[in-house]
């Protein structure tokens, strides 16, 4: 086994190390939280600042060397080889109502690209985990993407597409026929794709630590994740202060099919006003 994918390894059991401790407290918590709004108007609670917290110190005391960008943390891009991206809780709407559609998102990046992504959803006792070149499973069991259908045809309607709350609105103007579902967290949704629970995904406007983990389990089980007109937020560019930066980005088992629903939901149709974006 090569140096890289041994440490590759060593960080993958760390970061799971973390989650296990984490997990039970996370889900106890939900529905419980007082939230308040941070300067972007976005919610947050003390769950999601204290699980930043301890993610980060343990990565810090176990892996030292790393470095690390995280939602409610230190949000530029450091100059490491070997850069954590991390989301401690992606779908904070939902975790504040006690909705389990929730999950801790962590992706290990080398050179700025992801090269091992974490998604856990202790609420629903999934976590999904992808290293790189050696596929991507689902409670240890491999996960693939779900082959593309037509999304214009009414025949394909009991598969879901799932969409942010703006794509979602313009889905029936748009010709889309698949069965539409707005869930409330990006990194989830993209795990649901690489396990072909759904068929493609969309958020506008995401930011790296909702999408990191992502493009590697979209890339390991045979899926793609595109940016559509925004510069990419991947691979991590040294210096960066990803805080203000998201684009638009498309998940499916091809980068035409993720096209398509990126360019049929993201472009507003005539008519409609851009607002809504």
């Amino acid at each position: 086994m090569s140096t890289f994918a041994r440490h590759l390894d060593t960080a993958a059991a760390v970061a799971m190390r973390l989650l296990d401790d984490i997990g039970a407290e996370l889900v106890r918590r939900s529905g419980t939280e007082a939230v308040s709004s941070k300067a972007d108007g976005t919610p947050v609670t003390a769950a999601d600042v204290e699980t930043d917290e301890r993610l980060r110190a343990g990565i810090r005391a176990n892996l030292p060397g790393h470095g690390i960008v995280s939602e409610e943390g230190d949000t530029r891009a450091p100059n490491d080889t070997w850069t954590w991206v991390i989301d401690p809780i992606d779908g904070t709407s939902n975790y504040t109502t006690g909705l389990p559609y929730w999950c801790v998102s962590m992706s290990l990046t080398f050179e700025g690209r992801p090269v091992l992504g974490i998604v856990d959803a202790p609420a629903l006792h999934r976590r999904y985990v992808a290293l790189d070149g050696r596929g991507a499973q689902r409670n240890g069991l491999p996960i693939r993407v779900r082959t593309p259908v037509d999304m214009g045809d009414r025949a394909n309607r009991h598969i879901a597409v799932l969409l942010t709350t703006a794509a979602a609105r313009r889905a029936r103007d748009a010709g889309i026929r698949l069965n539409v579902r707005v869930l409330g967290s990006t990194a989830l949704d993209l795990a649901l794709v690489a396990d072909g629970s759904a068929v493609a995904s969309l958020a506008i406007i995401p930011h790296v630590w909702d999408i990191a983990a992502g493009h590697v389990l979209l890339r390991e089980s045979g899926g793609t994740v595109v940016t559509w007109r925004d510069d990419p937020l991947l691979p991590l560019k040294p210096g960066q202060d990803y805080a203000g930066q998201s684009a638009a980005t498309a998940s499916a088992a091809t980068a035409a099919y993720a096209g398509e629903l990126a360019q049929r939901l993201v472009t507003p149709p005539p008519g409609t006003s851009d607002s809504a974006r």
